[in-house]
């Protein structure tokens, strides 16, 4: 039986010909809105996407003939999960298709502030020679704290562990094992990093996770990186912290607004901010899309 596949999201094309190759009617226009995407499901068996396609309940009741979703990315809270499984729809994501790509990102943020390079190349570009302005710090010897041991984690920690860091990990609970310290007491984390970074699900357990108390116990020349979610730190109490010299910096990838993000927060001057790109590489783009072809096709092979 041939099944039909629309590719809301482009993905590798790779992925795309492992599709074809396998027998699925395959349709993939230009990014379409969700309106068009609402007129052209009925038709579909396979919805495929990545992190721009939300997939509402709405997008879900309109796909009559719908029987997976693949999300072409780590995480699924773009979809509604629950109306999915009310309607026995399966959905695909690709964990572990972009730890490397989110890693190197917190990593690079991490040297990013540590020797002011946004700064710098500013003032250059400027016209200006402001070599005394930026006295930066080396991340060997510093403690990094991170908060989550899941594949992003462990691989910062180990990458961190390589450029000489001492890692404290915090996660909810107790890896079974784990190649640095971890750390019970998240307030004491906190109080001892002289970096701090993010790599926990948004959930409702950890939204707002990072909020005042956490943000008070850092250090005054101690950094906060999020690559993972918008909305696991609250956004108003770091730009306070910010503003009254709580910590040193923040380098920031991902937004609870996205993708209109705090003004204010985006534009402070002791702020890295990129617009959620951490798992925008080709290898990872390129992993996850062969990732999803393959659950599609093994599906298929069993029906």
């Amino acid at each position: 039986m041939s099944y039909s596949v629309l590719i809301a999201d482009p993905i590798d094309k790779k992925a795309k010909q492992m599709l074809v190759d396998a027998g699925f009617e395959v349709t993939a226009p230009r990014e379409p809105m969700p309106e068009e995407i609402v007129k052209l499901i009925p038709d579909f068996d396979v919805l495929v996407v990545r992190s721009r396609t939300k997939v509402t309940s709405a997008m879900i009741d309109a796909g009559k003939k719908l029987k997976v979703i693949g999300r072409a990315g780590v995480g699924v809270d773009t979809i509604d999960i629950a109306e999915a499984k009310a309607r026995g729809i399966k959905v695909f994501n690709a964990p572990g298709s972009n730890s490397r790509s989110v890693a190197e990102h917190a990593i690079g943020l991490m040297f990013a502030l540590a020797r002011m390079i946004p700064a710098a190349d500013a003032s250059m570009k400027a016209g200006k020679w402001e070599k005394k302005l930026f006295k930066g710090i080396e991340l060997e010897w510093k403690t990094l704290g991170v908060l989550g041991y899941g594949n992003v984690g462990r691989v910062v920690a180990g990458l961190a562990a390589g450029l000489g860091m001492k890692v404290l990990i915090w996660s909810r609970t107790m890896p079974s094992s784990i190649s640095c310290e971890w750390m019970a007491d998240i307030q004491e984390l906190f109080s001892r990093a002289d970096f701090i970074s993010v790599h926990l699900p948004r959930t409702a357990e950890t939204e707002y996770l990072v909020r005042k108390d956490l943000l008070g116990a850092m250090k005054k020349t101690a950094f906060l990186v999020n690559t993972a979610r918008g909305g696991i730190v609250h956004e108003k109490d770091l730009l306070d912290a910010l503003n009254s010299g709580i910590l040193a910096g923040a380098g920031l990838d991902v937004f609870e607004g996205e993708p209109a993000p705090m003004p204010a927060l985006v534009g402070h001057p002791r702020v890295i901010a990129t617009p959620h790109i951490a798992a925008l590489t080709k290898e990872a783009q390129q992993r996850a899309g062969v990732m999803i072809a393959e659950q599609i096709i093994q599906w298929s092979s069993k029906i």
